[in-house]
């Protein structure tokens, strides 16, 4: 009897030392490098068996403007799921042209998310499994990086929760170009010149006048001398 009851014993113990650390991975957050994208080389997959990379209500969005990031400026970077029970995710960013990884990352809700990867992810924490969304800043780069791109991955749980058994996996990015300030400065060439007013030979004021020679002051600053002939 005491034997019986050491064995069992004994296997209760390993049972507890020796239970998937995957499983807590998922419920405290990804234990970073697995966002799919090219430096990380590595994804959900590793921890979980996924049924089904069908989920598509997953994106990732932010507040960088269409003509692109601003060196040293900070943006809201959110991460969108589908009304799912539980949830996780990772997001890094990485320049295109080495793929390494780029930018600033700040946790702007410690409750929800936090930073992995040293520093270089961002994940959900084990009270923001159950979130939909999450968000948190990122400091745009020096100049001179070039186009970025972030990368992430989104899993949803399968049955039974907790499992890592038969979910879901969506691998989603965004781009983003660097502001370009000559980009600005060439478009300023082509801007339409207005007219400012008209005047006569003698400096006054007129209305466009036929047959006499007349000075078109426009708003760059140039001066045209014009007769319209009849």
């Amino acid at each position: 009897m005491k034997k019986s009851i050491f064995i069992f014993g004994a296997i209760i113990i390993a049972s507890i030392l020796f239970y998937p650390q995957s499983i807590i991975g998922k419920l405290t957050g990804s234990p970073g490098g697995k966002t799919g994208s090219p430096m990380d080389n590595s994804d959900c997959t590793s921890c979980h068996s996924v049924l089904s990379t069908t989920v598509s209500n997953t994106n990732i969005t932010s507040n960088i403007p269409s003509a692109g990031y601003v060196p040293g400026n900070t943006y809201t970077i959110t991460a969108n799921f589908g009304n799912f029970e539980e949830n996780g995710f990772e997001i890094t960013c990485e320049e295109n042209t080495n793929n390494t990884k780029t930018g600033t990352f700040f946790n702007t809700n410690t409750i929800e998310t936090q930073l992995v990867n040293n520093g270089n992810s961002i994940t959900h924490t084990a009270a923001g499994n159950s979130s939909n969304t999450w968000s948190f800043d990122w400091e745009a780069p020096s100049i001179g990086t070039g186009n970025i791109t972030f990368y992430g991955a989104f899993i949803t749980a399968g049955y039974p929760v907790g499992s890592n058994l038969g979910d879901y996996l969506t691998l989603s990015t965004l781009s983003a170009s660097e502001f370009s300030t000559t980009d600005v400065t060439e478009t300023s060439h082509y801007h339409i010149k207005e007219i400012l007013k008209i005047t006569d030979i003698l400096g006054r004021e007129t209305k466009a006048i036929k047959n006499e020679p007349l000075f078109y002051i426009y708003n760059d600053g140039t001066v045209e001398k014009k007769i319209t002939i009849e």
